[in-house]
């Protein structure tokens, strides 16, 4: 490493807080330093087509650029790989005009064949992208994911040149170009669009994004400023590495000694000398468990919502326990009212779904399977609800944990009935909660369906302002009261990062900060602050 912070010092301090930072007299105009990133684990996905997990999208954004990019403080979209674009008048047909100088790290010239062929391949249903579904707003791809046709001249994208991509949507959507922030509407070099595995070959996949990968290993991913890309002279980092330290302890200790930059994963709060530099802002984030729908008693919405009205909800929820408490599913954004989805037990209303359902009081029910990641939250949670169904039903609970790195890897799995997940919007609109829950969704791990519920959020696409909102609003209504989702809480962005060092890192609701905008400093010494070798 080439970073003097990383010199082994003693401290001493009249402070209760201290910060490992070099005095202010010693600090010099110093030529652009890399990025250290800690994050909890290198078991990253970097094809765009596969990565699903919010580390890797955070990696991502520096490796590609699609047709817009994030603002790093606003979340707005940017034009990142066109120069221009224009709308038809009835809003369904986007034309755009890519930047001559975009190139691959190669050389290669980025095309709008690269766009076409990369997102075509996105909705291949043999391929089974994670994030499919996404592009069922462009016309035909419903159709054309579902195998239902093979046609893609059908499909509404189409490479007029070799800088025009031109997009034909099924209806008006005028959050479309946030939507073509997210990384799964990047372009995919031809060398490796049938490729799967590209973690073995990182260093020489070519990458549009301002970085490239320049190694992985045991030790962590090495970035390196991509030359090639079109706005290389804005990009102050000359490159950037992704460690993973052993433990929360571990990355505090590797923070406060100046060897990391950023921790973007598990950490020991406690133990973190210079507070000012952990971050903590409200995510558009949500917490919640969730029904398998697959089988039944389960698959049936009478049998589920029973069980929801019987949760104490008052001490799952409880404010000594989260910050921001969930009742629905999607936190709220301007202009959008939650509904109220279900919020105290109702014993009574509980029995009598049961007894529709053909389980009076619960008899005949099987044991319910419970899926889990080890930690104290999820026992916590699940001890409430299995408290309460076994005095009120007699329900008999199994449950099964597994280490975070096998647990989200199992969720399509059929071995469970009920389980968990945190999901962060991967656009500022509702839509990136609820369109998930549709019946053919490819992030549908809950194998949810409900034809009522499909068609409201078909029909709010063809909607826009407070109308569109009210719809979708009555959309998430449905998936509530069906007792299918149990929102917990509202999650928070928690990072350790010295934006005082870092310059170029916001705070923001999505916790995605592009790489592109980011220089490291020279650091200041705190007043208080006494340093010996």
């Amino acid at each position: 490493m080439r970073r003097n912070r990383c010199i082994p010092r003693s401290i001493l301090a009249a402070a209760a807080f201290l910060s490992l930072q070099a005095p202010a007299a010693l600090a010099q105009e110093a030529p652009d330093k890399e990025l250290v990133i800690a994050v909890t684990s290198l078991d990253l996905e970097i094809h765009p087509h596969h990565s699903i997990y919010a580390q890797e999208a955070q990696i991502l954004s520096g490796l590609y650029e699609g047709l817009f990019s994030y603002n790093p403080a606003t979340l707005e979209p940017v034009r990142a790989a066109i120069r221009s674009f224009s709308r038809s008048r009835d809003g369904k047909t986007y034309t755009f005009y890519l930047r001559e100088t975009a190139r691959w790290s190669n050389g290669d010239r980025v095309t709008a064949a690269h766009f076409r062929d990369a997102w075509l391949r996105m909705m291949d249903p043999a391929v089974k992208a994670d994030y499919g579904s996404f592009f069922d707003i462009i016309a035909g791809a419903r159709d054309y994911r579902a195998g239902r046709s093979r046609d893609t001249s059908k499909v509404g994208v189409s490479a007029i040149s070799e800088d025009v991509l031109q997009v034909t949507l099924e209806s008006p959507a005028p959050w479309f170009t946030k939507l073509l922030c997210h990384h799964s509407f990047s372009p995919v070099h031809p060398s490796v669009l049938g490729v799967r595995d590209w973690l073995s070959r990182a260093a020489s996949v070519p990458y549009n994004g301002a970085f490239r990968i320049e190694s992985v290993g045991p030790e962590g991913f090495t970035l390196r400023k991509n030359e090639a890309y079109w706005d290389a002279d804005s990009v102050r980092l000359p490159g950037i590495r992704v460690v993973a330290p052993e433990s929360p302890e571990e990355a505090s200790r590797l923070f406060n000694n100046g060897a990391v930059h950023w921790l973007a994963g598990d950490v020991d709060l406690e133990s973190i000398l210079y507070r000012d530099a952990i971050q903590v802002n409200p995510m558009f984030a949500t917490h919640y468990w969730f029904f398998s729908c697959r089988s039944a008693p389960w698959s049936d919405p009478a049998v589920r919502r029973a069980l929801a009205l019987l949760a104490p909800w008052d001490e799952i929820r409880s404010r000594e326990q989260y910050l921001i408490p969930a009742t629905g599913l999607v936190l709220p954004v301007e202009g959008y009212e939650a509904p109220a989805g279900i919020r105290e037990p109702k014993p009574h209303a509980a029995r009598a779904l049961l007894e529709s359902a053909g389980y009076p009081d619960g008899k005949g029910l099987p044991a319910l399977r419970i899926l889990l990641p080890e930690g104290e939250g999820a026992v916590r949670v699940a001890g409430l609800l299995s408290k309460a169904w076994k005095e009120a039903l007699g329900l008999e609970m199994v449950v099964k944990t597994l280490p975070a790195s096998r647990f989200y890897g199992s969720l399509r799995g059929a071995d469970w009935d009920l389980t968990l997940n945190t999901w962060i919007g991967d656009f500022a609109d509702p839509l990136a909660f609820l369109q998930m829950w549709t019946s053919d969704s490819s992030l549908n791990d809950a194998g949810y369906s409900d034809p009522d519920y499909d068609r409201r959020i078909a029909e709010s696409s063809s909607l826009e302002g407070e109308d569109r909102m009210k719809a979708l609003s009555a959309a998430e209504g449905v998936l509530l009261d069906s007792g299918t989702v149990l929102p917990i809480y509202h999650s928070l962005a928690v990072n350790v990062v010295d934006t005082d060092i870092v310059e170029g890192w916001y705070s923001n609701a999505l916790d995605m900060h592009p790489f592109k905008y980011m220089r490291v400093g020279s650091p200041k010494a705190l007043p208080n602050l006494v340093l010996a070798d």
